[in-house]
């Protein structure tokens, strides 16, 4: 597979008062098309501005980010985000949130198409009833079904999520993970499919996923691979694989000895080694 994502050596530093602070440093790694990677650390490890450089928000300040082979200089169509704090336009409807982003990359559609697509992927996060709603009639995690609704039908290559579920309770982040693990990985009725395309024909090739977390079990849950981050500054402590196979089930995953020994390690450099860089 192609790497979809480059990383070489990508280091970012501002000023903060008369001081000179270093976010990230020696920050090197490759995203492959269709891999769903998590990245997990403590608060204040760079988590977030490694987002925001991926998705073209923040420039290097040394260092080389490449997408598809080409220089990130900024935004663009083939990325989408996904925040924290659901980032709706407060003024419109949970429909017309997902319409002005569906506008914005897909450019060849008709209005009547980009409204049809829009509910569909409302559909798909079960929001069909509450598309008239204004962000402020819907709750907590109906506001961020609404977000990555939007970041879904966006169709765009690579979707970027900076602690998706972390402004929600439990009970909803579990719901909100079932979600996107099932859309992403296309095992049901509710398959993403790229527009255009006939929904009766499969889906052409799953998202490139980045995932900032600090959730374990999430990260397990969700990704292909998971890079573990140290701070001070934020770089690159650990690197695992999940070889977990596709489709996954929670409830069949946490009762495996492999899952148990994956997680066990991953708390232990997670609050041992990488821990005391904190």
């Amino acid at each position: 597979m192609m790497n979809k994502i480059e990383v070489d050596n990508l280091s970012v530093s501002y000023n903060e008062g008369n001081k000179r602070f270093t976010a990230l440093t020696g920050i090197s790694f490759t995203v492959q098309a269709g891999e769903f990677i998590s990245i997990i650390g403590s608060s204040g490890c760079g988590k977030s501005t490694l987002l925001n450089v991926l998705g073209g928000l923040i420039a290097p300040s040394s260092g080389r980010v490449a997408i598809d082979g080409i220089p990130v200089a900024g935004p663009g169509k083939n990325r989408s985000m996904v925040f924290q704090h659901y980032s709706l336009f407060p003024w419109m409807t949970a429909r017309n949130n997902v319409v002005f982003g569906i506008k914005h990359a897909a450019t060849k559609l008709s209005g009547k198409e980009i409204v049809s697509r829009a509910n569909s992927f409302l559909e798909k996060v079960g929001l069909e009833n509450f598309k008239d709603k204004f962000p402020a009639q819907l709750s907590g995690g109906m506001k961020q079904r609404v977000a990555i609704a939007r970041a879904l039908a966006m169709d765009t290559e690579i979707l970027l999520m900076d602690e998706p579920f972390g402004a929600v309770d439990a009970k909803n982040r579990t719901l909100l993970q079932e979600l996107l693990l099932k859309l992403w990985e296309g095992n049901s009725d509710d398959t993403i499919f790229p527009i255009g395309e006939n929904v009766s024909q499969p889906p052409r090739e799953r998202k490139t996923v980045v995932f900032i977390t600090h959730d374990i079990d999430e990260a397990i849950l969700l990704s292909d691979r998971i890079i573990m981050f140290a701070n001070s500054p934020g770089r690159i402590f650990k690197e695992l694989e999940v070889h977990f196979p596709r489709p996954r089930s929670r409830s069949s995953l946490v009762q495996t000895e492999e899952y148990t020994k994956l997680r066990n390690e991953l708390l232990t450099l997670f609050y041992k080694d990488f821990g005391s860089n904190i």
